[in-house]
């Protein structure tokens, strides 16, 4: 086994034409810590692999991070929400009014992807945590909303992080 070589980024601009076919609304900033606690205080909710699980800890304003995307699947269907996926995430953080907690943290989307092989899923927004010159992370820092991460997930809880956190979106139904 050999690690890949780092930073395997395409410098291509490349653009897809996309149709939202159904009105959807996403939350304006990252679920907080204090919303995840109240999650789990009213749901008892447990991960099944409880590894790294919140381990950003973090103020009640700060973005609820250590979730796997499966723990944020499980707060957004608490909150009648569900995840935006990567191009609902895109085209929000273009509007006025979409904002980040601070610390800025990777956001998970639902866009969840198998190549057969390995599972991943698409991040967005960049974090404020920086590891440059690393073989082993992505470089850091907030990203512009184009900008789209493949995040690979190993499962057990290993795929928790201090800099993902998430934010939840609705469909709003049929508005024509």
């Amino acid at each position: 086994w050999k690690p890949l070589p780092p930073r395997l980024h395409d410098g291509r601009r490349e653009t897809l034409d996309i149709e939202i076919r159904r009105p959807v609304a996403v939350a304006a900033r990252e679920v907080s810590v204090g919303e995840f606690r109240a999650f789990l205080d009213d749901t008892g909710y447990e991960p099944l692999a409880s590894g790294r699980f919140l381990c950003g800890g973090g103020e009640a304003e700060a973005p609820a991070t250590g979730v796997s995307l499966e723990d944020a699947r499980a707060y957004a269907a608490w909150a009648g929400a569900r995840l935006p996926d990567e191009f609902e995430w895109q085209l929000a953080a273009a509007r006025p009014g979409f904002r980040r907690r601070r610390p800025a943290v990777w956001n998970w989307t639902e866009s969840e992807h198998s190549d057969g092989v390995t599972r991943f899923a698409m991040l967005k927004g960049g974090a404020d945590h920086r590891s440059e010159g690393s073989d082993w992370y992505t470089d850091g820092g907030v990203r512009d909303e184009t900008f789209s991460l493949k995040f690979l997930l190993p499962g057990l809880g290993l795929e928790r992080s201090s800099s993902i956190g998430f934010r939840i979106a609705w469909d709003l139904g049929d508005h024509r």
